[in-house]
C-alpha cells in the first residue's frame, strides 16, 4: 500500500501566522503544505488547481473573506465532490 501526504492549503492574511502553520505542517509528518494564499481571491484563483485535502481559511480577510471564498471553492470544485 502506498501511503500519500496529506495535502493542505493555508488562507491566513497575517504573514506570520501563515508561515508559523506551513511551517509546522511542513514538518510534520504526513502532511505536505502545497499552497500559502493571503486572501480569498489568491485562494480562489489558486486552490482548484492544487487539489488540497485540506483547507486551512481564516475567515476575516481583506479583499474576499473566508466564508465568500469557500463557499466559491464549494460552487467550483463540486464536479470534485
Amino acid at each position: 500500500m502506498i501511503e500519500q501526504n496529506i495535502r493542505v492549503a493555508i488562507v491566513e492574511d497575517l504573514s506570520d501566522i501563515r508561515a508559523g502553520l506551513a511551517a509546522l505542517i511542513g514538518g510534520s509528518t504526513g502532511f505536505e503544505c502545497v499552497g500559502e494564499f493571503a486572501d480569498g481571491v489568491e485562494a480562489l484563483d489558486q486552490i482548484p488547481t492544487l487539489n488540497p485535502d485540506i483547507v486551512l481559511m481564516d475567515i476575516d480577510m481583506p479583499r474576499m473573506n473566508g466564508i465568500e471564498c469557500i463557499r466559491q471553492l464549494k460552487s467550483r470544485l463540486r464536479y470534485k465532490l
